[in-house]
């Protein structure tokens, strides 16, 4: 079963033995790039440790799935990551099995994981038995087995809704995302092997809380980013879209057009 937490972009996967918590797009080291840009900020490992901690107690998962872009720095590790992140894995893997499917962020991040810690291929990993669930992050074409599941899991574009007052204000709040894979749209080879329909996508909203969003009702399905997107694959005007407390807004297209008739 997939469960998303309530009012936390965190998804809990259960299966008949096991208890899987999967996060992703943490961005540890972000600080680091705002600073360049005059920003200056505390350093945020303590805290998303403090508020993955409090998750592992409280839902006492087995595994620990992050689910790509753990640091930030594009394409090699700044100081403060070499730092930072070593120390954060190794504590977080004190309380639970820690496993990473890597993503475009993740440059260097193999020579910062301590024993213990596991690495997955880029092209996602296949969990479950009967319904299988693929996770991947999104930035490459997930391999053809993540495709031969029930449900895919992926993150990368960090979705986020836009809300505009009568006076203009906005208001950017991170979503849930469910939508449906075009069959036409996926490349030849990855088609030609599937043995059922594409599995459901479910894109999860960025753990990291410095992290900016793409709102879904104001960008183009064209400008969110990795190739399920790219291609068309991914049906994004169709996508139901989901508050982190479970709020159901509606679809992309009827979303566009209500933000269309607010005020610029």
């Amino acid at each position: 079963m997939i469960r998303p937490i309530p009012n936390t972009p965190a998804l809990l996967l259960e299966f008949k033995k096991e208890r899987i918590l999967v996060v992703a797009d943490l961005h540890l080291g972000i600080e680091g790039e705002l600073e360049t840009q005059g920003i200056s900020l505390p350093s945020q490992a303590n805290k998303t440790l403090k508020r993955l901690t409090e998750l592992i107690s409280k839902y006492r998962p087995k595994r620990l799935i992050l689910l790509g872009d753990v640091k930030h720095g594009v394409p090699v590790a700044s100081m403060h990551e070499w730092r930072e992140i070593p120390s954060f894995l190794e504590r977080l893997s004190r309380r639970v099995r820690v496993e990473i499917v890597p993503g475009n962020h993740d440059g260097d991040l193999a020579g910062m994981i301590p024993p213990g810690v596991r690495l997955h291929a880029a092209r996602g990993i296949v969990l479950g038995k009967r319904k299988k669930i693929g996770l991947a992050h999104g930035h490459a074409w997930p391999a053809q087995e993540v495709f031969q599941t029930h449900t895919l899991v992926m993150a990368h574009n960090h979705p986020a809704i836009e809300f505009r007052d009568a006076l203009g204000g906005r208001v950017i709040e991170p979503v849930w995302l469910k939508l449906n894979i075009r069959l036409e749209r996926l490349p030849s080879e990855i088609r030609q092997n599937l043995r059922s329909s594409p599995p459901e996508l479910i894109v999860m909203p960025a753990f990291g809380e410095l992290v900016s969003g793409a709102p879904v009702n104001r960008v183009m399905p064209e400008e969110l980013i990795g190739p399920l997107f790219k291609s068309g694959a991914a049906d994004l005007q169709d996508a139901e879209v989901y508050m982190l407390d479970g709020t159901y807004l509606g679809k992309v297209k009827m979303l566009r057009k209500l933000l269309e008739k607010r005020p610029r």
